[in-house]
């Protein structure tokens, strides 16, 4: 865990510690009582913002009033509620989009990365979701942890792989390509981005087709950036076209062994040539 990730979760478990596990039932209060005005005003280009004059200790929380979406609102303020509690924020913050809200993509600004992780940890914390995330992956697991917190499916999901001890992962995508993805620490393989496999249900899915309901298996070599994979090896996934956003929110569990076995599994380490070594290659070759 790097150094950003733990600055924000410490001041996480701080607001956690001072407000309780149910924060989020009564954020706007909270707001108000750590320095907080709230105005909701007509937007187009924005679902929040935080406003602040230099050297003041408050500020005020700017939501678009056109935001109908329970969850979506609450996580809006629990990401402005971030930038104004973690450090060497407060001034760095302007108006935040759908984009910057509950997305986690690697490209993004590190301050709304930052916000949205917080968001995230005081609304869904491990001690209120923590028996939700030991249970099997399910899409419905996943939409309860929303409803339960009060939040949206794409942050409920992405904390539940967060701290799944299963062999999961969440990809979104957009114009048919996955642009970015989220694995547990179980899950152990690199995902393909860029155009979305015809085999994928995320692919159907763009293109108006009926996808089910509940985890299917497709061809893991679809999704899996992974030359050792077993003939006919498969992948659960269960994909979700969010009109709003216009993109594709998929599930992938690993139930099954995908790779080739190899000498390693066996527990035999083999003699590595040094002289077949280069920078460019994933790992030593063994010796032919």
């Amino acid at each position: 865990m790097n150094r950003v990730v733990d600055t924000v979760s410490a001041v996480a478990l701080g607001f956690l510690t001072r407000f309780g596990e149910d924060c989020g039932s009564r954020l706007a209060e909270i707001a108000k009582e750590i320095g907080l005005s709230i105005e909701e005003v007509d937007a187009d280009k924005f679902d929040g913002a935080l406003l602040r004059i230099a050297g003041l200790p408050r500020g005020t929380v700017v939501l678009n009033k056109n935001v109908r979406e329970h969850g979506r609102k609450l996580f809006t303020l629990a990401h402005e509620i971030g930038h104004y509690l973690l450090p060497d924020q407060q001034e760095q913050a302007g108006p935040c989009g759908r984009n910057d809200i509950g997305q986690w993509s690697e490209r993004m600004p590190v301050p709304e990365l930052q916000a949205n992780r917080f968001a995230a940890e005081i609304l869904m914390p491990e001690a209120k979701i923590g028996d939700a995330v030991k249970q099997e992956p399910d899409y419905d697991l996943v939409e309860g942890i929303a409803e339960k917190s009060g939040t949206t499916l794409t942050a409920a999901m992405y904390r539940y792989v967060e701290l799944s001890s299963f062999r999961i992962a969440m990809v979104w995508s957009t114009s048919g390509r996955s642009i970015w993805y989220k694995a547990s620490e179980e899950f152990g393989r690199a995902i393909e981005l860029g155009p979305l496999n015809p085999a994928t249900y995320a692919y159907d899915c763009f293109q108006n087709r009926h996808v089910p309901q509940r985890l299917e298996a497709v061809p893991a070599e679809a999704w899996l950036y992974n030359s050792n994979l077993r003939e006919n090896a498969k992948i659960l996934e269960q994909s979700l076209y969010l009109p709003f956003y216009k993109s594709v929110l998929s599930l992938l569990y690993l139930k099954d062994r995908v790779e080739e076995r190899n000498e390693f599994d066996e527990g035999e380490e083999s003699e590595m040539d040094p002289d077949e070594f280069t920078i460019n290659r994933r790992r030593w070759p063994s010796k032919r």
